[in-house]
């Protein structure tokens, strides 16, 4: 059963606005719409399970996109009073991920790039992946087109495997492959059975010392 919201709806939009709004840039298109025809809306379904999942206060969102996708989520957290914070950042605004803020941007629990790689090149697109997997945010998820047969200046597969991403679904849209990717720092690397004190040639040292 869906969770009831206890506050007016005037009162949790203009509380959804701030908490989109006070944190940072937020650059939308004039026409959401538009955004939402050019998307299958199983990738949004997707998206949201993630997030149910992963349990965020902070998300950042990347990309030519409308955070209202993430409504129904921050209104359950509102409903057991806990807090989501959303910061959107537009492709043209996406340097900001490496400019300093009085609020570092490494806090993030859950980052989501949705119509971004469409915007930037690839080359800019894998410092953003970079950025995101090893300073902004522990886990994240991706959505793109993928190339059927191989352009260096497209995307691949292999790209995508090569930082880690694992694919959690493909979509068709307009003719085009839509690749959903999520990247989680604790399914990179799970610890082996055998790194533990019972292989440790002398136990009593496990822990102690590193070389």
């Amino acid at each position: 059963m869906p969770l009831e919201s206890a506050m007016k709806k005037e009162d949790f939009e203009a509380n959804f606005h701030t908490k989109l709004c006070g944190l940072t840039t937020i650059s939308r298109p004039q026409d959401s719409n538009r955004f939402l025809m050019n998307y299958p809306s199983d990738i949004f379904f997707d998206i949201e399970t993630l997030i149910n999942v992963a349990q965020p206060q902070r998300v950042l969102l990347l990309g030519d996109c409308d955070a209202a996708f993430l409504h129904n989520y921050v209104e359950q957290k509102a409903v057991l009073n806990q807090t989501c914070e959303v910061v959107c950042i537009a492709p043209q605004d996406i340097k900001q991920l490496w400019e300093s803020h009085e609020e570092p941007l490494d806090a993030f629990d859950v980052a989501i790039a949705v119509n971004l790689f469409e915007h930037i090149d690839k080359t800019l697109g894998m410092q953003v992946l970079s950025r995101l997997r090893d300073v902004l945010s522990p886990q994240y998820c991706i959505c793109l087109p993928i190339a059927k047969q191989g352009k260096h200046s497209e995307w691949q597969l292999t790209d995508l495997f090569s930082f880690a991403l694992s694919k959690v679904a493909s979509y068709e849209c307009e003719g085009k492959e839509l690749g959903l990717f999520k990247y989680n720092i604790n399914d990179y690397k799970k610890t082996p059975d055998w790194l533990n004190a019972d292989n440790w040639a002398n136990p009593s040292m496990w822990g102690k010392y590193w070389w």
